[in-house]
Parts: structure tokens; C-alpha cells; sequence
């Protein structure tokens, strides 16, 4: 759950062998250092798997995509409206899905507070706005936009977040939750203010090689083709 910009040493393979929601809500609890938020979602997230996976029939508005489906085309179909070429800022670049949005027909502004991926965002024509030096620029990304779309890390600073989500629903955007990070409850996500969320499920036979790849600083990118992607949409 640990953005690049976050400086941390990689845990030991044995601090996530017996992880559990519980216990990692306990460590962010106990350590109050810039993990803490991490944690609190890898929680998060690791609930919602497991609800995923033993729920049914799944709440109104899921849609389980399957292992490696995008989410970028059902994404615009829910959010767009009729908006034949819809802007969308982005807030925590996602280049993948950033690309896709665009073949789809998006205009797509980026905001990160990575240098390096606010410098791959300039070289495709993504804006790459810096949030802390270039805050009138990051706002008019947003007014202008009609989809703001977050990735989980932007959930690491809850305050700032919750502002910018304010704004983008006060000039009238549709905004969505959205990543490997962003793996959080609807009811949770909803509560929140979003109008949908897209997020992954990993399966339990994956789990082991999972926490070795986070225990190696990997994280999920490198089993990402086997992951179960799932998208919620209110209403």
C-alpha cells in the first residue's frame, strides 16, 4: 500500500506471513509513522478481498470483470454520461489506465507528487501537475473536469483527499476510487462520496507469492494478469 514517494525499508517476509485486516489496523495504530495510513488501507483492502470472495449473491452495482480485464472502458461507460470526448484529472497517475482512457477518447490531466511520474505524465501529454507547488493549476484541473479519478495512495493524506473529493462534486464531476490501492468496501467508498470505485481481488492462492513480492518492495504489479479486477458504480 506504499506509494514510491513514501521512503520505507521492505519488510520482512515473515512480517506479512500471518497478516490479518486486524492486525495490520493494530501496527498502523501502534507506530504512528507515514506507514501508518498504508497499513490502515492494506486492512482495508485485505477485508474486502475476503468479503469478495465469500459473498453471494455480491451487493447491486459489482460487476466482477475477471483476471486481467481493464477497467477503463466500463469505468467511462458508468461515469461519462453522454460526454463523447469527457476530461478526466486524475489525481495519482496511473499510466496504464491513463492510456487506455485516452484511446477511448478522454482528455486526461494528471496530478502526482512523484517527480518521476509526473515526468512520464508531461512526456504523453498528461499535465503532470505537482499537488504541493501547483495547487491553482491542480484546481482548475478539477473544476474543469468531468470525471476526477482517485488512486488509493491519495487516501494516504485523508484531509486533503476529502477536500479535493469536495471540490470535484461541487463543480459537478463524477469521481471514482480507483487502483490496486483502492480495493475499499462500496458501502465504505460510497459513504466516502464517490460515485464508483474499481479495485482488485486476490485470490488465496495467490497470497503467498503476493506478501513475498510486498516483502521485496514488488508489490502487486507482478502477478497484477491474475488478479480479479471488480468495478462498483452507484445507483
Amino acid at each position: 500500500m506504499a506509494p514510491t514517494w513514501l521512503r520505507w525499508s521492505p519488510l520482512e517476509p515473515g512480517d506479512l506471513a500471518h497478516a490479518t485486516p486486524r492486525s495490520l489496523a493494530r501496527l498502523a495504530q501502534r507506530t504512528g509513522n507515514p506507514l501508518a495510513a498504508g497499513f490502515a488501507l492494506a486492512a482495508a483492502a485485505a477485508a474486502t478481498t475476503a468479503w469478495m470472495l465469500t459473498t453471494a449473491p455480491l451487493p447491486r452495482g459489482i460487476a466482477v470483470l475477471g483476471p486481467g480485464r481493464s477497467t477503463g472502458k466500463p469505468l467511462l461507460e458508468k461515469l461519462a454520461g453522454a460526454a463523447k470526448e469527457p476530461r478526466v484529472a486524475m489525481l495519482g497517475y496511473m499510466p496504464g489506465l491513463a492510456a487506455e482512457l485516452e484511446a477511448l477518447g478522454a482528455r486526461v490531466e494528471a496530478a502526482d507528487y512523484d517527480e518521476e511520474l509526473r515526468s512520464l505524465a508531461r512526456s504523453r501529454g498528461h499535465a503532470g501537475i505537482d499537488p504541493a507547488g501547483e495547487p491553482r493549476r491542480l484546481r482548475e484541473a478539477i473544476r474543469s473536469a468531468d470525471i476526477v479519478i482517485f488512486s488509493g495512495s491519495s487516501l494516504l493524506d485523508p484531509g486533503t483527499a476529502q477536500r479535493l473529493l469536495t471540490e470535484a462534486r461541487e463543480a459537478g464531476a463524477r469521481t471514482a476510487l480507483v487502483g490496486a490501492t483502492a480495493s475499499l468496501h462500496p458501502e465504505a467508498v460510497s459513504a466516502l462520496g464517490f460515485d464508483a470505485a474499481a479495485g482488485l481481488a486476490v485470490e488465496p492462492r495467490l497470497c503467498p507469492r503476493l506478501r513475498l513480492s510486498v516483502a521485496g518492495g514488488g508489490g502487486v504489479h507482478r502477478v497484477r494478469g491474475r488478479l480479479v479486477h471488480w468495478l462498483w458504480a452507484r445507483g
